[in-house]
C-alpha cells in the first residue's frame, strides 16, 4: 500500500511538472507570438518595396565591400553582410537585388518601387543629400591613386606635374567622389568615367590609361590580390564617410536603421566586420599615410615664434556650369581649402580671404580634420561675413594635422578672373600667423547657357513641372537646356565614329561576303571563322579586348581611331552576310546569259550581279547603319567621349536622367530620317519589282521621234532593240575571240 501511495504520489508530481512545462511553454510561444507580431507590425510601418525584406541596391564590383563570389552568383563582402546584420536586427530579411551600374542606384533609389536602400560605398556629400537621405555613416575612407610602378615614384612626389597634364588619361567610376576629386584636382588632365574600378584598373594594367583614382580599400585589395603589378601610387586624405542610402520619402527607414547601426556598434558587430575585412577595427583607415605632394605655399609667423606656420596645401573650386566645367563668378559654387598644421600648440581657428566681389555669406562649412589618414572629430563654428570667413576649433587642431574646409554656396567674383585664397590664423597659445595665398582659381564670366538656366530657375511654371517627381526626373528644364548643348560636341564624335568606319565596314564586309562564296576552300574557311566569331560575341566584348588587349602587345592607338577601327570591324561581318544572300539572290540565269556572252567570272560580278546586289540591299544596309550609330554607345564604357560619356557624366554629377533623354533626342535626328528613307527605298524596289514604278522610255522617246515609227527596213523590232540596250555596256568587257559576241 505505501509503495502504491508513493507510486500515484510520484505520478501526480509528474502530472503537475508536465502540465507546468506546458503551461510555461505556452507563455513563451505566446511571448514569442508577440514578440513576432510586434516586429512584423514594425516592419510593416518602414514603408518597404516588399514586405518583410529589405531590398538592397548595389553594382557589386568593389571588393571587399560588395562583389560577387567567384563561382557563384552570391553576393559577399563588408557591406553585404553589414546589411544582413541591420535587416536582421530589424526583424527583416536581407535580399540583394541584381547589380546595378553605380551611377543608377541613387535616381533607382530616389524613384521608389524597386528598392529599399543602396549600399556600395556611397560617400555622404551635400550633393547627394538634396537628392536623397543618407544613414549615419558606418566607417571613415579615403581615395587611392593607382598607377604602374614606373609612374609610383612621379605620382607620389608630385601629383600635379605627373597627371595634371593635357596628354593624361585618367579612369575613374562615374558618380563617385573620386571622379569629383579628379575633375577639382586634374582639370588639365583627360578624366574618364567608367562603370566600374576593376575596368579603371585593367585599363591602367593595359596601358591605356595613366592612373586611377577610386577607393582606396578597394584600390588596396585589388592591387594586392588581382593587379599586382599596379602600385597604391598616393593615399588621397579625403576623410569622406560612406553612409547607406535611403529615399527622402521614407524618414522612418533611415531613422530605423540608424538604430540598428548604433546597435551593431555597441555590440561589436561593426567591429567584428571590419576585422574580417579589413583585418583592423579602424576599417580603410589603418593605413600609414602619404600625403599629397603638391604643397605650393607655406606660412609666415607674425607675432610670435610659437605661431608656428600652416602649410597651404591646395584650394580648389568645385565647377558650377551647368553641362560644362567651369567655375562661373556670382553662382554659389564649394571651395574647398586645405592646409598642413605645423604649431607645437595647436591652431584654434583659421580665416580666409577672399578678394572683393566674393561672398561667404549665406555658405556652410564643413570640416576635416585628419591625422594621417584617420579622421579625428572635431567642433567646429563658422562665421562668414563678406570676403572673409572665420572658423572657430572647440579643440586645437593638433600638430602634424591636415586640416580641410569645405565652403559651401560661397561666390567668387562675377567678373571673373584668377583669384587666390588668403587667410590667418590663431594658435592655442595666442600667437597668430598668416596663410599665404594658395594656388590661383580660374574663374569664368557667366555663359549664355547659364542665364537661360537662371531664368528658368526663376520661373513658376518650373517649379509647378519640377514638383512631378518623374517629370523632375526625366525631363527638367534647365537640364535639358544644358545638355542639349554639353551633349553636342558628343553627338559630332558619334557621327563621325560611325561615318568614317561605315566604308570600312561596307569594303570588309563586300571582299568577306565574295570569300564565303569562293570556290576556294581556305577561303571560305577564313570567312567563316570571322563571321561567326564577330556575329557570335557581344560587341561589348570585342570593345573590350581591343581596347585592353592591344596596349598589352605594345599596340596604342588613339581612342577615338581604335573606336572607329571596332565598329568597322563589328559591322562589316553583318555587311558580309548582306551581301552575301544578295548576290545569292541574283538568279541564276545571269550567270549563264553572262557567260554566254563570253564574260569571265570576275566580269560577271563586276558588271552584272554586284550592280543588282547594292540595289538590292540598300535598305538592309542603311537599317545596319542605323545598328551601328546606336552601338557607339558601347564605346563610352572604355572612356571614348562620345555622346553617351557626355550624358553619363552629366547624370552622375545631376543625379537625374534628363541628360540621357537629351541623348535620346540627338540620336533620333538620325536615326528617324534614315529609317523613313528605308521606308522609301524599299517600297520604290517593290513597285519596281511588280511593274508599279514608272516605265521605261521607248526608243526615241527622249528625242522627241515618234517610237511607233517603223525603220526603213519594215515593223519596228522592240525586242532587238532592247537586247541592243542590255549588250551595248558590254561590248568593251567581253572576248571577241569569234565566239557570241563577235556574232551580236
Amino acid at each position: 500500500m505505501g509503495d502504491g501511495r508513493r507510486t500515484t504520489r510520484l505520478k501526480g508530481l509528474g502530472v503537475t511538472l508536465v502540465l507546468a512545462v506546458l503551461l510555461a511553454c505556452g507563455l513563451g510561444l505566446a511571448g514569442c507570438s508577440g514578440s513576432t507580431s510586434s516586429a512584423g507590425d514594425a516592419a510593416e510601418d518602414l514603408g518597404l518595396v516588399t514586405p518583410g525584406k529589405l531590398s538592397v541596391v548595389s553594382d557589386l564590383a568593389n571588393p571587399p565591400f560588395d562583389y560577387i563570389e567567384e563561382g557563384t552568383t552570391n553576393p559577399a563582402g563588408f557591406e553585404v553582410e553589414l546589411m544582413q546584420a541591420l535587416a536582421q536586427k530589424l526583424g527583416l530579411e536581407c535580399e540583394f537585388l541584381p547589380a546595378q551600374k553605380f551611377d543608377s542606384i541613387i535616381p533607382m533609389i530616389k524613384q521608389g518601387g524597386k528598392a529599399d536602400v543602396g549600399a556600395s560605398n556611397f560617400t555622404i556629400t551635400d550633393e547627394r543629400l538634396e537628392e536623397i537621405d543618407f544613414t549615419d555613416a558606418y566607417i571613415d575612407s579615403n581615395q587611392g591613386v593607382v598607377t604602374s610602378a614606373a609612374l609610383a615614384g612621379p605620382v607620389e612626389a608630385d601629383y600635379s606635374s605627373a597627371l595634371d597634364q593635357a596628354g593624361a588619361t585618367v579612369a575613374v567610376q562615374a558618380g563617385t567622389t573620386g571622379e569629383a576629386w579628379a575633375r577639382e584636382n586634374l582639370p588639365n588632365a583627360n578624366v574618364v568615367a567608367l562603370d566600374d574600378p576593376i575596368a579603371a584598373l585593367t585599363g591602367v594594367q593595359s596601358g591605356r590609361y595613366q592612373a586611377v583614382v577610386a577607393d582606396l580599400p578597394v584600390m588596396q585589395y585589388e592591387v594586392l590580390n588581382s593587379y599586382t603589378q599596379l602600385k597604391v601610387a598616393l593615399q588621397v586624405p579625403t576623410g569622406e564617410q560612406y553612409g547607406i542610402v535611403v529615399s527622402k520619402d521614407n524618414p522612418r527607414l533611415t531613422a530605423a536603421l540608424d538604430e540598428a547601426l548604433a546597435e551593431a556598434r555597441a555590440d561589436g558587430t561593426l567591429d567584428a566586420l571590419e576585422q574580417k575585412w579589413f583585418g583592423s577595427s579602424e576599417g580603410s583607415s589603418a593605413t600609414a599615410a602619404t600625403t599629397q605632394g603638391d604643397a605650393t605655399a607655406g606660412s609666415s609667423s607674425a607675432n610670435a615664434a610659437d605661431a608656428g606656420s600652416v602649410a597651404v596645401e591646395k584650394a580648389t573650386a568645385r565647377p558650377n556650369e551647368s553641362g560644362g566645367s567651369g567655375v562661373i563668378g556670382g553662382m554659389n559654387t564649394r571651395l574647398t581649402w586645405e592646409g598642413t598644421v605645423h604649431v607645437a600648440a595647436g591652431v584654434s581657428s583659421v580665416t580666409l580671404t577672399l578678394p572683393e566681389g566674393s561672398t561667404f555669406d549665406g555658405s556652410s562649412t564643413r570640416v576635416t580634420v585628419l591625422d594621417g589618414l584617420d579622421r579625428v572629430s572635431v567642433d567646429a563654428t563658422a562665421k562668414p561675413s563678406g570676403t572673409s570667413l572665420e572658423v572657430d576649433f572647440a579643440t586645437p587642431i593638433p600638430d602634424g594635422s591636415l586640416l580641410r574646409l569645405e565652403v559651401t554656396d560661397m561666390q567668387f567674383p562675377a567678373a571673373g578672373g584668377d583669384y587666390s585664397v588668403g587667410g590667418s590664423y590663431a594658435t592655442a597659445g595666442g600667437a597668430t600667423g598668416s596663410l599665404a595665398d594658395s594656388p590661383s582659381i580660374s574663374i569664368i564670366k557667366n555663359t549664355p547657357v547659364q542665364a537661360v538656366v537662371n531664368w528658368l530657375d526663376g520661373q513658376a511654371w518650373v517649379g509647378a513641372w519640377n514638383s512631378v517627381p518623374f517629370l523632375n526626373m526625366f525631363f527638367k528644364p534647365q537640364l535639358l537646356v544644358t545638355s542639349f548643348v554639353s551633349l553636342f560636341q558628343g553627338w559630332l564624335v558619334c557621327l563621325a565614329l560611325v561615318v568614317v568606319a561605315y566604308p570600312f565596314a561596307i569594303l570588309l564586309g563586300l571582299a568577306f561576303a565574295l570569300m564565303k562564296i569562293s570556290k576556294h576552300r581556305v577561303l571560305r574557311a577564313i570567312a567563316i571563322v570571322y563571321i561567326n566569331i564577330l556575329r557570335g560575341t557581344p560587341l561589348f566584348l570585342q570593345i573590350y579586348i581591343m581596347f585592353f588587349g592591344l596596349p598589352m602587345l605594345g599596340i596604342n592607338i588613339d581612342n577615338n581611331v581604335l573606336g572607329v577601327i571596332v565598329i568597322a570591324i563589328n559591322s562589316s561581318a553583318y555587311q558580309a552576310e548582306i551581301f552575301r544572300a544578295g548576290i545569292q539572290s541574283i538568279p541564276q540565269g545571269q550567270y549563264e546569259a553572262s557567260a554566254s556572252l563570253g564574260m569571265t567570272d570576275m566580269q560577271t560580278m563586276l558588271w552584272i550581279i554586284l550592280p543588282q546586289t547594292v540595289r538590292r540591299v540598300i535598305p538592309t544596309i542603311t537599317s545596319d547603319f542605323i545598328t551601328s550609330y546606336k552601338d557607339t554607345s558601347l564605346l563610352s564604357s572604355v572612356g571614348v567621349m562620345e555622346l553617351m560619356m557626355f550624358s553619363k557624366n552629366l547624370t552622375t554629377v545631376s543625379g537625374n536622367i534628363t541628360p540621357y533623354i537629351a541623348a535620346a533626342v540627338y540620336y533620333l535626328i538620325v536615326t528617324l530620317p534614315l529609317t523613313k528613307a528605308v521606308g522609301v527605298v524599299e517600297r520604290r524596289l517593290y513597285d519596281a519589282e511588280h511593274g508599279a514604278g514608272p516605265r521605261p522610255k521607248e526608243p526615241g522617246e527622249a528625242t522627241g521621234e515618234k517610237a511607233s515609227e517603223a525603220p526603213a527596213g519594215g515593223a519596228p523590232e522592240p525586242r532587238a532593240s532592247m537586247v541592243e540596250s542590255l549588250v551595248a555596256p558590254f561590248r568593251s568587257h567581253v572576248r571577241t575571240d569569234g565566239g557570241v559576241a563577235d556574232a551580236l
